[in-house]
């Protein structure tokens, strides 16, 4: 989940380390994941740990630069957390549910068409102008998607489904926050959305018996590394860097993240892709180096992951 700051170029080389380390904080989340799956842990019992755990970790960190929550205007304070509870969850859950049987890196590289979703949800929904190369990152972006999907079994189509469901609620969620984050304090915002996401899964849990702590120190090992790395730790240091880099850079740098993902993948958890969806892969991260780059929409709404 990143958020928007005031752009304030300064100690350019600070903020892109901020900003890459952020980037790999959020390329952990789908290994995480897959490591907590393999401990016993469950989709909503997972994710209710990690935004319960970061939610209180970001509400005390806003309280701490002075950012309090509790400050904001009550009709975009009731935004933001219903941004949590509908949006944020509802991708993270897709997300999640994904890499219950999908490799990490398909699901991730899949989750990277939101930049472009985003730039065509914008031309259809709020006539918005685009560029002939925007039109082309466009082409690339969904070739390449068709090219990932392809190339995966067709025993995997449920799985397939949620995975590209997640982009697309994100990038509704995008949208709603671009409107939103324009006048709140990035970090009181993102503090609201994770507490709003943190009620939402741990209904959920309850409902489906799946709020109960982890059984094995390895359960509470990746719950504690969900809330903190791909969490607390890369929202924050997205935000520190932000203001000074700027917001293109920055977008450019978070591409940084899918290429985490699945090289900790193919290390670690023995991903293998094959060469069309590797093909693939690659046109997407493209068409996301073009459509960042061009800064098709400047605010950058409070998340990601591809949530991220």
């Amino acid at each position: 989940m990143r958020g928007q700051a005031v752009v304030v170029p300064s100690r350019p080389w600070t903020g892109t380390a901020m900003v890459l380390a952020s980037a790999t904080g959020f390329g952990s989340l789908a290994i995480l994941a897959k490591v907590g799956y393999a401990s016993g842990l469950g989709a909503e019992q997972a994710l209710a740990f990690r935004f319960l755990l970061a939610a209180v970790g970001m509400v005390a960190l806003a309280f701490l630069v002075g950012q309090n929550p509790l400050r904001l205007e009550r009709t975009r304070l009731t935004i933001l957390l219903a941004m949590g509870v509908f949006g944020y969850s509802a991708q993270s859950l897709t997300y999640f549910l994904a890499l219950r049987t999908l490799p990490a890196s398909l699901v991730v590289l899949i989750a990277y068409i939101y930049p472009s979703l985003v730039v065509a949800a914008g031309w259809l929904f709020l006539h918005r102008a685009v560029s002939a190369k925007h039109m082309v990152a466009l082409v690339a972006s969904f070739v390449g998607l068709a090219m990932l999907v392809g190339g995966a079994h067709f025993q995997l189509a449920w799985a397939l489904v949620l995975a590209v469901a997640s982009p697309v609620i994100y990038t509704a969620y995008i949208l709603v926050g671009e409107r939103v984050m324009g006048s709140v304090p990035a970090l009181a915002a993102s503090a609201v959305i994770i507490t709003g996401a943190a009620l939402a899964f741990c209904v959920l849990a309850a409902i489906s018996n799946q709020l109960a702590l982890p059984p094995t120190t390895g359960g509470w090992a990746v719950v504690v590394g969900l809330a903190v790395f791909p969490t607390m730790l890369a929202i924050s240091l997205f935000l520190a860097g932000l203001p000074r880099v700027g917001a293109a850079r920055a977008a450019l740098l978070s591409t940084w993240e899918p290429v985490v993902t699945v090289g900790l993948a193919v290390a670690l958890l023995g991903d293998r892709l094959s060469v069309v969806q590797v093909s693939g892969g690659v046109l997407v991260l493209l068409a996301v180096v073009v459509v960042q780059g061009a800064q098709m929409w400047r605010p950058r709404a409070a998340v990601g992951p591809a949530e991220d």
